[in-house]
């Protein structure tokens, strides 16, 4: 089923495949009247997608998404409504853009010891301007034959734990929320089921932990997970008293199952109370 807004896209400026201002496009013709432009560990592309949104009469909320230093599974933590030229975001997002520049070249190493034909500048063509990612030397895999697919790349050689895969710097849980909250802002957790902890009695903790830290909210609803878990972290939500969103985790073809304002069948919240709920969490932080 698809909402009429979308609170988790990327765009070309991390590792999406669209531009900014067609991410936007996009989201108008797809009857997605809400977007956050929430790019892997920059804001390059919010200031294009927000004059596209006033081109195309679509709310852009301006954010990112920041990779958290964390086992046994992944965090990611989306930030809203953020000032994009906070020193103190920049500073720290700039630390984690070079971290990820830093570990391509060895990504190239690990490939051709497995005999894959690939070069850093190959890649680099396919991302353009913006930040090399994962998923653009998938794109130069797949060209040259090496995989059917996308996913085919990841599982063989980029995934966590494939043999190509190489793991980059990560920020800290504090240090991210005082970017967040610095730049006017307000933390929330992505998809929650990448963090792979074993029961909801382990999640309630963690989540417990992260909320005491400064993460007001929960993207409840997001594409990595089922009708029955995204309905679980409702109600655990409802129960820490917590921002409920819902995003898609958009990508355009680097992600081609994911559709824009798809992340579930039933989605019990409506854009105006998620924003009514993050502005009344902005004033108090």
């Amino acid at each position: 089923m698809q909402f009429n807004f979308d609170l988790h896209t990327h765009s070309n400026a991390s590792d999406g495949s669209f531009t900014p201002g067609d991410l936007v496009k996009l989201a108008a013709e797809s009857g997605v009247t809400t977007l956050a432009l929430t790019d892997h560990d920059t804001v390059s592309g919010v200031s294009e997608a927000l004059d596209a949104g006033k081109h195309y009469g679509v709310k852009v909320i301006p954010g990112t998404e920041i990779s958290i230093d964390f086992s046994p599974g992944t965090m990611h933590i989306c930030g809203y409504y953020l000032d994009m030229d906070n020193p103190e975001l920049q500073a720290g997002l700039n630390f984690v853009q070079t971290a990820r520049r830093n570990r391509n070249p060895r990504i190239v190493e690990k490939l051709n010891a497995l005999g894959v034909d690939i070069t850093l500048e190959e890649v680099k063509a396919v991302a353009g301007p913006d930040q090399v990612g994962r998923p653009h030397f998938a794109k130069v895999l797949v060209r040259k034959g090496y995989a059917k697919n996308t996913q085919e790349v990841f599982d063989k050689y980029l995934a966590k734990g494939a043999p190509a895969y190489m793991d980059k710097a990560r920020l800290p849980l504090d240090r991210a929320i005082a970017m967040i909250q610095g730049a006017g802002g307000v933390a929330v957790l992505a998809h929650p089921v990448t963090l792979r902890l074993a029961d909801m009695d382990e999640y309630r903790g963690k989540i417990g932990e992260l909320k005491d830290a400064g993460v007001v909210g929960i993207e409840v609803f997001n594409s990595y997970q089922n009708e029955s878990e995204n309905q679980a972290f409702f109600k655990l939500a409802k129960e820490m008293d917590m921002i409920i969103t819902a995003g898609s985790d958009f990508h355009g073809d680097t992600k081609p199952n994911v559709k824009l304002g798809c992340f579930g069948e039933n989605v019990p919240v409506t854009i105006d109370e998620i924003i009514e709920s993050i502005q009344l969490k902005r004033k108090k932080v």
